[in-house]
């Protein structure tokens, strides 16, 4: 299990990459209009740019066993898994976006917090540095921090779904909810960031 704390604690670097979007400014008109217009185009980039993150760091494989076993680069690594887990990442990080603003933050540094133990805790393994009794304690507190991030991930899309109900009623759609565009209406003159 501790192997995929590092997978899970991965949504926090696309989360980072994704609210950076300011580099498609630099793009043709035509390539923003379409990008703004095209809300599954976003998507499939999003989901793209995860797949290419995990492939440089060598792929990921479903099976944690093969990951240790081979040594796998980007041009070695196993696609099709890798293609999956970043349509999952993918899904995580949607339904964290589906969050008002504290379940959001509290999640993202959950998922921070857990990037930061689990990542400390490899670093000491690999030296020898950790006795049996602080690496226990380590995965303790990964597992929790993991317990309380999914917990929080969850009330936050509840309380979300709720709040977006109350507020558009009978016009409230899943489709829009879940891969549609947010409109604050209380924010103006919010300039588009892919």
């Amino acid at each position: 299990m501790q192997y995929y704390y590092s997978r899970f604690a991965f949504i926090f670097l696309i989360f980072s990459v994704l609210i950076s979007g300011y580099i498609s400014d630099i793009m043709s008109c035509q390539m923003r209009k379409f990008i703004f217009e095209s809300k599954y185009f976003r998507h499939i980039i999003a989901i793209f740019m995860i797949f290419v993150f995990i492939m440089l760091e060598g792929g990921w494989s479903v099976y944690p066993y093969l990951d240790q076993e081979y040594s796998n680069n980007w041009s070695s690594g196993n696609v099709i898994d890798t293609i999956l887990l970043s349509f999952g990442i993918y899904v995580v990080f949607l339904i964290s976006a589906k969050s008002k603003l504290m379940p959001n933050l509290i999640f993202y540094g959950l998922v921070l917090a857990l990037y930061l133990v689990n990542t400390h805790l490899n670093f000491l393994i690999e030296r020898n540095l950790i006795d049996t009794k602080e690496r226990e304690k380590l995965e303790l507190y990964s597992k929790i921090i993991f317990l309380f991030a999914i917990i929080v991930l969850i009330y936050g899309f509840i309380d979300y779904i709720i709040y977006q109900k109350g507020e558009y009623g009978k016009k409230f759609r899943w489709d829009l909810f879940i891969l549609g565009t947010s409109k604050c209406k209380h924010i103006k003159n919010l300039r588009y960031i892919i």
